[in-house]
């Protein structure tokens, strides 16, 4: 008797498995389209990968599926996007939306750089064009040059 009811627990459990199974892979598909990906690029994900919720990493990302999943549900009702969104925000705070870059935040760090190039250049280029004198150099006069000049031709 007890092993009938330990093989009708497992024959269970496998059943369970085999239809989640087939419920993530035929879900599987409605979470990647265009329209599902479209609202997911602009939320955050919140499982610390520091991407948008339109993320497809290998393994995959439990917090994304499951937010798609949830995307998927409420297109499924006629919910706009921006309603979408809205929804989001209110359950989570404005933080879980993605604020692209504008202009600048893209052009900033090529602007810093040539900015950057041009000061060392500007600094070689000023330092290049003045050249020390040497220090407590004393000057030699003519006679003395004359002098040693005769003194080494006689050397020879």
């Amino acid at each position: 008797m007890q092993t009938s009811n330990n093989s009708t627990k497992l024959k269970s459990a496998v059943l369970v498995m085999v239809m989640a199974l087939a419920a993530v892979a035929q879900t599987a598909s409605e979470t990647e389209t265009p329209e599902v990906m479209r609202v997911a690029a602009k939320l955050k994900c919140s499982c610390g990968c520091n991407q948008n919720m339109a993320c497809q990493m290998t393994p995959g990302c439990a917090t994304c599926k499951t937010n798609k999943a949830k995307i998927v549900s409420m297109q499924k009702i006629g919910m706009s996007d921006n309603q979408i969104l809205d929804r989001y925000v209110a359950e989570n705070g404005k933080d879980i939306l993605v604020i692209p870059p504008g202009l600048f935040g893209t052009v900033a760090p090529y602007i810093a750089l040539v900015l950057g190039l041009g000061l060392v250049f500007w600094t070689i280029r000023r330092y290049m064009g003045k050249r020390p004198a040497v220090a407590g150099a004393p000057e030699i006069d003519a006679a003395t040059l004359a002098e040693i000049d005769k003194n080494l031709a006689n050397l020879e």
